[in-house]
């Protein structure tokens, strides 16, 4: 009866509903209602804005990846899988998301499921990097910040940059290469992908800068919100070092989507600031709600593909 229930993902559905139960019940909505009443409609599209450039961003370094690996695919496709990543992370929530929607529809055109993953998983590595160069920046540019989130910052760049060199120049185990598996042929040509990165540095650089500049994207879209509630005090640097912060704490595997884990960083760090708890939990709904809303382009994107038989295999069966 259990044999193919998803106990990770109801695990992480339930942190989530848990966690989101708690706020709903605990914050004042009377204060959220007059917030909403107010809000400020010409921040929120310059806020939509901000999502748009990030995109552009995204599917920009995504591709100097892809080349660097290889592959080369028109930017107008990458564009359409971004967007369709996007809708399948907001309403199709799985084990493996957005990322395994890109991946497998890349598959689809190149033939190459290593070089998918492996491009995927190099560009959430050195998204990654990117997040901590901005967060590290503010934090030497901010007044007293907290050693702990100085920390976090400091050790997520480390660990990418480690993570992302062994990619380039590690060796795998000899019982990895010299097994006569589907799995240890897959981790060998992923590997061989990486490597391929070690002939391009500048591009792994590049991609870092990008990421750094997407990051600054995601700060734009919450300092429009803020303004957008009223709660303008919030200024760039202190974005520039909360955000990134609950960026980081939203990429951790306990929720779906980061629902509620992201909530949560927004209210204790704008705590910080002197925003009341209703209004960072607004700021953070008002976030996911406009990335919602947009990201349903990605939804008629993959259903017209399928339509037009292009990418009929890409679907939520293959995730």
């Amino acid at each position: 009866m259990f044999k193919n229930f998803n106990w990770k993902l109801s695990l992480r559905l339930g942190i989530s509903m848990i966690l989101m139960g708690w706020f709903v019940f605990s914050i004042n909505w009377t204060e959220i209602g007059r917030a909403f009443a107010v809000v400020s409609y010409p921040w929120l599209l310059a806020a939509v804005f901000w999502i748009v450039i990030a995109v552009v961003v995204s599917v920009h370094k995504w591709r100097l990846i892809l080349r660097a690996q290889g592959m080369r695919l028109e930017w107008g496709e990458l564009w359409s899988i971004y967007w369709a990543g996007l809708f399948f992370n907001n309403f199709l929530p799985s084990g493996i998301g957005g990322d395994g929607m890109r991946i497998i529809w890349v598959r689809k055109i190149t033939g190459d499921g290593p070089g998918a993953a492996a491009s995927v998983v190099t560009e959430r590595i050195l998204a990654a990097a990117g997040l901590a160069l901005v967060g590290l920046s503010a934090c030497l540019l901010k007044a007293n910040p907290s050693p702990e989130i100085t920390a976090l910052f400091a050790l997520l760049l480390l660990v990418s940059l480690v993570v992302v060199v062994f990619m380039m120049y590690g060796r795998l185990p000899g019982f990895v290469t010299n097994k006569d598996s589907k799995m240890a042929r897959f981790i060998t040509l992923f590997s061989g992908h990486g490597k391929l990165l070690a002939e391009h540095p500048g591009t792994v650089i590049s991609v870092i800068l990008w990421s750094a500049v997407f990051q600054l994207c995601v700060v734009g879209v919450n300092h429009c919100i803020f303004n957008g509630l009223h709660i303008g005090h919030v200024g760039w640097l202190e974005a520039m070092y909360v955000i990134p912060a609950v960026s980081a704490a939203a990429m951790l595997p306990l929720g779906i989507n980061g629902y509620g884990i992201r909530e949560g960083a927004y209210i204790t760090l704008l705590a910080a600031t002197g925003v009341p708890a209703a209004l960072s939990f607004a700021a953070s709904v008002m976030f996911a709600f406009l990335v919602s809303i947009f990201s349903l382009w990605g939804g008629w994107v993959w259903l017209r593909g399928r339509e037009k038989g292009a990418y009929r295999d890409v679907g939520i069966e293959g995730l």
